[in-house]
């Protein structure tokens, strides 16, 4: 049962006073899981957050006492940090709520929906019972008060409807299952891979290649009408004047979403930071002229440039290890909290040269929220696989399309015929 996960967790010292809610929730077919949170016959917190929870009940009095921090530690066990979730404050003492709340905060566990219930309030007089009807039409209507939700919710049901397709036809029989994840391990990693050691790699071919399935079948399950509410709201662009610009959204569209990076993984559209070393002298582009012209308008206190390359070998060529001795890398600058015009564009000195692409408004971390990207199409090289390892840090990887769009602009640059002057 180790990947069969909850949709929702109930966190409660006292299970007679929510077995109402956990019976609602099972009879409908929804995945739900009870703690005790109490402090000595309690539950243990689970190893690892759940991948799926949607909604949390909490309960802040455990053994009879209140411990905000603790009260932190089971959201921060249940569900990983920047998740969707929906959270319940289900108690008996609502002044506590704002304290647990502000802890969440800090530790990235911000809900997307929070409701402050006292029990009291829908206590059924003359009895031990609550009125969870009156409440679960509460958690309701305050959900269906954001009608773009259900259009979110509908791509997150059409990925897992993908998913349990291409799982489906994997699995049809299982003496087959080994075979075929095998086949498709050595069709996407190339014959290399089959005497390769590195076990990681090999997954990452396996991952790779049943991401592109899934991303090739998810709009398949969408059948739902679009609601009233949302050709109205979410889909009438028509009134939508210039946004302001989402540094953070922009990453999402630019990177993937890793937040660590081993030190030794290569992997296509892989940003790498130089370290002070003979090969950041002999190919960073922090003193060529021509760019420190255009960035002459980028300095101040609060401006750092660091130094770092892209990895722009072909993505088939790193899977399949036909890369050959060198891995090609293409020099750039990472430049956090750049300079910027009064249009909210990077300010470089007169004309951007053309050899210079610039990726702009970026969100690198919480510490460098406001980022920009230079590249040099003039400045690519190649080293081999282990000086990548040893003498690069790994910061992010471009996603495939971004990777693709810079590879192609690249070998337009470079394939420029030259063009000779009239005089």
């Amino acid at each position: 049962m180790k990947y069969f996960e909850p949709s929702i967790v109930i966190i409660d010292d006292h299970k007679e006073e929510i077995e109402d809610i956990l019976n609602h929730y099972v009879e409908g077919g929804i995945g739900c899981k009870l703690y005790n949170p109490d402090y000595v016959d309690g539950d243990d917190m689970p190893e690892c957050p759940f991948s799926d929870v949607n909604l949390i009940f909490l309960d802040l009095y455990y053994s009879g006492k209140f411990d905000a921090e603790q009260c932190s530690n089971w959201i921060r066990a249940v569900i990983k940090d920047k998740s969707f979730y929906v959270l319940v404050l289900w108690t008996k003492d609502v002044s506590k709520s704002q304290e647990v709340l502000d802890i969440l905060t800090v530790h990235n566990r911000i809900p997307f929906i929070h409701l402050v219930k006292s029990k009291t309030d829908y206590h059924i007089k003359g009895d031990k019972k609550y009125d969870f009807s009156k409440l679960l039409f509460e958690i309701d209507s305050e959900i269906e008060a954001t009608p773009a939700l259900e259009e979110i919710q509908l791509w997150k049901k059409s990925v897992k409807s993908s998913a349990n397709e291409v799982i489906g036809n994997i699995t049809k029989t299982q003496d087959q299952i080994i075979s075929k994840l095998k086949k498709i391990i050595i069709a996407h990693g190339g014959d290399s891979i089959k005497m390769s050691g590195d076990n990681n790699k090999k997954r990452m071919m396996l991952f790779d290649a049943l991401d592109t399935v899934l991303i090739s079948n998810t709009k398949m399950h969408v059948n739902d009408k679009i609601s009233e509410i949302n050709i109205k709201g979410l889909y009438d662009l028509t009134s939508v004047q210039s946004p302001i610009i989402d540094k953070e959204l922009n990453s999402w569209f630019h990177f993937k979403l890793q937040k660590e990076l081993v030190h030794d993984l290569i992997y296509p559209g892989i940003i790498s930071e130089f370290k002070e070393n003979e090969w950041c002298e002999m190919y960073s582009i922090h003193d060529d002229e021509i760019v420190n012209k255009y960035l002459s308008n980028q300095k101040g206190e609060n401006i750092k440039i660091s130094k770092i390359v892209l990895l722009l070998s072909r993505p088939c060529d790193i899977a399949q290890n036909k890369f050959g001795k060198n891995l090609k890398l293409l020099s750039g600058l990472k430049i956090s909290n750049p300079k910027r015009n009064n249009k909210n564009k990077f300010l470089g000195k007169d004309t951007k040269p053309d050899s210079i692409k610039i990726f702009d408004h970026l969100f690198f971390s919480d510490e460098e929220n406001d980022t920009a990207l230079l590249f040099d199409f003039r400045y690519n090289f190649s080293v081999p696989e282990n000086i990548f390892k040893s003498e690069f840090d790994n910061l992010k990887v471009f996603n495939k399309e971004l990777l693709s769009e810079m590879q192609v602009e690249y070998s337009s640059y470079s394939s420029r015929l030259g063009i000779t002057q009239v005089i």
